[in-house]
């Protein structure tokens, strides 16, 4: 039986990049014993998402802000895909029995930029600029 495990390695740069930072504080909260299952289910959780569309993990990555809803995330797969939910939200029910049109759940925009957004901007940008 051949052993087709593979070992990875990463480095974060907390000094540098704000998302590092908090992925960082993130990993620090995973007791010990339980980090190499945590990293497995990142990068297994990371490739399904890459699955879908190549493009989420590195939204996700940097939109990260430590604020991030389950409502931001489905917002950020319906944007990307194109997918919209079979089923329907109790409040889409009732207006569309009461004849009301509602309009499509959006991710909330910010009106100003931050320092983090700027600088998880620029790493997406050089992440593809490497292909």
């Amino acid at each position: 039986m051949t052993d087709k495990r593979k070992r990875l390695t990463v480095y974060l740069h907390p000094e540098d990049d704000s998302q590092d930072a908090r992925a960082m504080d993130i990993i620090e909260s995973v007791p010990l014993r339980t980090r190499g299952e945590f990293f497995r289910a990142a990068i297994v959780g990371g490739s399904a998402l890459y699955q879908l569309d190549k493009r989420l993990p590195y939204l996700l990555a940097m939109l990260f802000d430590g604020q991030l809803t389950a409502d931001h995330l489905v917002g950020i797969i319906q944007q990307t895909t194109g997918w919209q939910p079979t089923t329907a939200s109790i409040q889409e029910v009732i207006a569309a029995c009461a004849g009301q049109v509602t309009a499509a759940p959006a991710i909330p925009e910010q009106s100003a930029r931050t320092e983090g957004e700027e600088q998880a901007r620029n790493n997406f940008r050089r992440m593809l600029n490497k292909d």
